[in-house]
């Protein structure tokens, strides 16, 4: 894929990186803010000109061969999912995932075990901006008609 190109294909998840579903954002202009950051802080953003605004989370799905993979039949691939293309399949904000998985620790790696193998029709786009290295996951459809959101199958958990 070259410049502005977009490909659609049908794939299916190999693997899940467990260490960096979501990053932290200001609420008002998304730009990513350390994880370190109070829940409500100073953005420097121009958008925000300095003004005291609170953070929330967004997805970013790492998509390597070795962590988090898709595979058609003829290649492997290295692509990124982002906020609006995850929540198709987890079926909630990023934020909501991230509060749900500080009371139930294992949420994670059992999302990643969930997802795995699951057949999906993706979208494909190159990066916009010139240092990004993996191809974007712009949209997403699973092809399962039983496909049921990892949220909601991580509320079905019997997690005593």
């Amino acid at each position: 894929m070259q410049g502005n190109e977009s490909t659609r294909l049908v794939c299916s998840i190999l693997a899940m990186d467990q260490s960096c579903f979501s990053y932290k954002v200001c609420r008002f202009c998304e730009t990513p803010v350390p994880d370190d950051k109070p829940a409500e802080f100073i953005c420097n953003n121009r958008k925000c000109a300095g003004r005291r605004r609170s953070s929330k989370r967004l997805f970013r799905l790492l998509v390597c061969p070795w962590q988090f993979s898709i595979g058609t039949e003829t290649r492997v691939m290295n692509v990124v999912a982002f906020d609006r293309a995850a929540q198709v399949i987890f079926g909630c904000s990023a934020q909501e995932f991230f509060d749900f998985s500080i009371l139930h620790p294992c949420a994670v790696k059992i999302a990643s075990k969930v997802l795995v193998g699951e057949l999906l029709k993706v979208t494909l786009n190159t990066p916009k901006r010139g240092k990004a290295e993996h191809l974007r996951m712009t949209n997403i459809v699973p092809m399962s008609s039983d496909f049921e959101p990892v949220i909601e199958t991580l509320r079905k958990v019997d997690w005593a």
